[in-house]
């Protein structure tokens, strides 16, 4: 399976550059063959919304222009294309009745949508764990955890999905126990093939650092990623991961309540297979970098992460690289995936 993920840095608000941005990008990316093609959360909106500052970019549901773009682009490349979106939807609610017999109530919601290279839908998700800035806009998902099967168009095969976003790989509000997996243990209940995680996911480096070494993965969110995905690392059955994240910093609130003002976006966009005890990584992208990352996952991978026990029945991390191994112990976090 060859699967390609679009990480980049949109500027807040400014859609229509941003889409020319991605456009400039693919023009000078080598993306032949793909099956699919996966963005970020909010890819052309961005992200660090405030309800005022949301509503002019709300998108009709499968129907604006960042839909409008993956269309184009899955019939260029003749794929899969999935890409987030601030979803404006109108939905039939109680109440008095219109003319048609039904009230109609306008609800926004933070979104992907899946598209194939015909133009035709074939997945739809809504954010089911808010985040605090999705709060301020939008409504949880009412549907609840998305698995459909999408077809591999050059592989004549189907793969089940698991489709999320972001929060929706954290405990819900923060609130339910660590231990729950919401997420994961929707995806080991359905047997998915795949998940499908379109991201803004925030960074804890000072922006000094995110700009100093684009180039370097932000390890500290790609274990507490690892640490997410326990259940399914855990799981008999092997899944695909692709995680594609954003980069970048934009202005406004920082709920991390951290000093400097604005947020920044970790970037560390990475397509691997969780299961077994066991984590293959067939490729990763900087903190900072901005560009495509493509992959063949019927390669060897370029790492593997295996889950160990200790002596003591707890669990840590050994890496694995092709040319070396190497070993790392936290004694302070034993439950942790190490990435070394």
């Amino acid at each position: 399976m060859r699967i390609a993920i679009l990480q980049f840095s949109p500027i807040i608000g400014d859609v229509n550059n941003n889409i020319r941005r991605a456009n400039v990008l693919l023009s000078t990316s080598a993306l032949p063959d793909i099956d699919c093609l996966i963005l970020p959360e909010l890819a052309f909106t961005g992200y660090n919304h405030t309800l005022t500052s949301i509503v002019p970019l709300l998108e009709p549901t499968c129907a604006g222009p960042s839909t409008e773009w993956a269309r184009q682009t899955a019939a260029e490349f003749d794929c899969i294309v999935s890409v987030g979106y601030p979803e404006l939807a109108t939905l039939p609610v109680s109440g008095e009745a219109l003319e048609n017999g039904c009230t109609m109530d306008t609800v926004a919601y933070n979104s992907t949508v899946t598209v194939g290279p015909s133009g035709e839908v074939l997945a739809h998700y809504r954010k089911t764990h808010l985040y605090y800035t999705d709060e301020t806009w939008a409504k949880e998902g009412r549907e609840g955890w998305l698995i459909k099967s999408l077809p591999l168009i050059n592989q004549e095969a189907e793969m089940k999905a698991a489709f999320g976003i972001c929060m929706d790989l954290n405990p819900h509000k923060f609130t339910a126990p660590w231990d729950t997996y919401e997420f994961c243990t929707s995806a080991i209940n359905a047997h998915a093939d795949i998940l499908i995680l379109s991201m803004a996911w925030l960074s804890s480096l000072p922006a000094s650092d995110l700009r100093g070494r684009p180039e370097v993965p932000d390890m500290n969110t790609f274990t507490y990623w690892l640490n997410r995905l326990k259940p399914l690392i855990e799981a008999a059955k092997e899944v695909f991961v692709v995680c594609a994240n954003r980069t970048g910093e934009e202005p406004g609130h920082n709920p991390c309540g951290q000093i400097e003002e604005g947020v920044r976006y970790a970037g560390t966009s990475w397509v691997g297979r969780v299961g077994n005890g066991k984590v293959d990584v067939w490729g990763m992208m900087g903190r900072g970098e901005d560009g495509f990352l493509k992959v063949d996952t019927e390669e060897k991978p370029k790492a593997s992460f295996i889950l160990m026990k200790r002596a003591n029945g707890q669990k840590s991390g050994e890496e694995e690289e092709e040319e070396e191994e190497e070993e790392e112990e936290d004694d302070d976090d034993d439950d942790d995936l190490k990435a070394g």
